[in-house]
């Protein structure tokens, strides 16, 4: 049998060969962009029926990797191989496709408008009636069982945008079983998942591996890795520095590894002050915008991390909205520095000294098609003006003012007119900070800051989290990472659908009272549920 494509063809892999057999294989692969090494000699397998962890810093060459093995980028130097095959210059992504790889990233790539049995089917040609009409009662009947190997009750007629996000990346799943893919790659599929979401994820992953097909696990929680994968590979500066059986290697020795041996700082609440004592920066009373939010009440002092706990959807980034003005409540006051103030719009919120750090930073956070200077000064354009009354840019000014910034915050970068979109994640996270951190706003939004981002650049995101908290600015922290917020915050809040479900204060903040806060169910299932998630029985 022969994989065919337009001007390629490909002998396919024998599926009587045994496990160990490599599907794909990178032999000493090499990847330059301009300033940028990203590959340096890589050699990299996925073998049959196995799930491979893909871990490493920001900028270590894990995407670089991933866009070789799409065929979205072609090796400067090295071979990429397929059922023991080197790839022609003509490897392409619908090369990819054919011969069996499907991909998940991050940011899904789906249809919220087409139902689900159109966004699993789509890329192929649907059955039809008559020749001529699509069958959409056999379509469905398809993709429901394909659905039905993955265990889920998901209806193909639902649309994409009824769903929650755990959902829509089995959907994602799906399509690769559709389309009969043998190699599955995920790159950050668990971010922004609850704690069941993620354990259901796993499932559906140990599922996938269980129909004979492979997976390429890509995350930066590590706990995760360890958990769910057979062989973990670590990249950093674009080699192969580590290579295991998972049942080899803990989770310490991960961090050791991608960390290259450097000690990472450990957050503590013991650098950020509480600054209960002191009038509040800021105070929101009985805050509401149904269905999202409902009658919030809180405040927020000088020198303190507030953290907000609840599931995706409980209304915790809804909640931030109002704060910045995005949305405008429709009962309950805000005040700052104990003035009410009426913020109908972001600019309301920056004028009174809120900043914003949204989930979405490439599409909320950054303007990707700008360089990383001009997102830098964005916030800040006034400070920027070569004449205090003329609206023009001093681009020496602004230049300076990145250069500090990007010094700073440690921002790998080919140089500050390299376009946003063109930096890895993390580096991403830190522009967005750097925007916010020229201005001297006084109450700091962040809003899942450490969503995609290493080990590395964590640990630097919280250290300036805690500096800001330390030099009596007021921090509202939302995470979906619970043992984040029991580590960095001085408060906790629990969220949970749009209301207030309780407060716990440091010391002592524990990551299962957190969990308590945030879900509706009793001890117990709160307790399958954290074992789920570290993989016990």
């Amino acid at each position: 049998m022969l994989h065919c494509v337009p001007h390629v063809c490909y002998a396919s892999w024998v599926t009587e060969v045994d496990g160990s057999g490599a599907i794909v294989e990178v032999r000493r692969a090499v990847k330059r962009y301009p300033g940028v090494h990203a590959l340096r000699g890589v050699d990299f397998v996925i073998r049959r029926g196995e799930i491979v962890g893909l871990v490493g810093k920001n900028g270590a060459g894990k995407s670089s990797l991933i866009k070789i093995l799409a065929g979205v980028e072609h090796l400067d130097e090295g071979t990429l191989f397929i059922d023991d095959t080197p790839v022609p210059s003509g490897y392409a992504p619908h090369v990819a496709h054919r011969l069996g790889l499907a991909f998940v990233h991050q940011e899904l790539g789906n249809f919220p408008l087409l139902t689900v049995a159109e966004n699993v089917a789509i890329g192929t040609r649907f059955p039809r009636r008559f020749a001529t009409f699509v069958s959409d009662r056999e379509l469905r009947r398809r993709v429901r069982a394909v659905l039905a190997q993955l265990e889920s009750s998901i209806s193909p007629s639902a649309h994409l945008s009824q769903l929650t996000a755990v959902e829509q990346r089995l959907v994602m799943i799906a399509r690769a079983l559709y389309h009969d893919a043998r190699v599955l790659i995920l790159d950050e599929p668990s971010v922004s998942l609850t704690i069941d979401e993620i354990a259901r994820l796993h499932a559906i992953v140990r599922r996938f591996k269980e129909l004979g097909r492979s997976v390429v696990y890509v995350s930066h929680r590590l706990h995760e890795v360890v958990a769910l994968t057979d062989r973990v590979v670590v990249m950093q500066g674009g080699e192969v520095i580590l290579e295991q059986p998972t049942s080899a290697v803990d989770e310490r020795a991960l961090v050791a590894a991608i960390a290259g041996n450097t000690p990472i700082p450990v957050s503590g609440r013991s650098q950020a002050r509480s600054g209960r004592r002191e009038p509040p920066l800021l105070r929101v009373t009985h805050l509401s915008r149904p269905p999202a939010v409902h009658d919030v009440s809180f405040e927020l002092h000088p020198g303190e991390i507030l953290g907000l706990a609840g599931l995706v959807g409980s209304g915790r980034t809804e909640l931030a909205r109002l704060i910045f003005g995005a949305d405008v409540p429709t009962a309950g006051t805000i005040e700052i520095d104990g003035t009410p103030v009426r913020l109908r719009s972001p600019a309301d919120a920056i004028a009174h000294g809120i900043a914003l750090l949204p989930e979405d930073r490439r599409h909320e956070g950054l303007v990707l098609n700008f360089s990383t200077r001009e997102n830098i000064t964005l916030a800040s354009l006034r400070e920027f003006r070569r004449h205090r009354l003329l609206p023009v840019p001093s681009r020496s000014k602004e230049r300076e003012s990145a250069t500090a910034m990007v010094a700073r915050l440690q921002i790998e970068t080919a140089g500050l007119e390299q376009e946003a979109r063109r930096l890895s994640g993390g580096n991403q996270q830190k522009v967005v900070l750097a925007k916010w951190l020229q201005r001297p706003d006084r109450v700091l939004v962040f809003d899942e800051p450490s969503q995609g981002v290493d080990v590395g650049a964590k640990a630097e995101i919280f250290g300036l989290i805690e500096g800001l908290a330390a030099a009596g600015r007021g921090v509202i922290l939302i995470s979906s990472d619970f043992a984040e917020l029991a580590t960095v915050c001085t408060r906790v809040i629990g969220i949970r659908e749009g209301r207030v479900s309780g407060i716990v204060e440091a010391p002592g903040i524990a990551e299962s009272e957190l969990v308590s806060l945030a879900y509706a169910s009793h001890g117990k299932e709160q307790a399958a549920v954290l074992a789920a998630l570290e993989g016990s029985p």
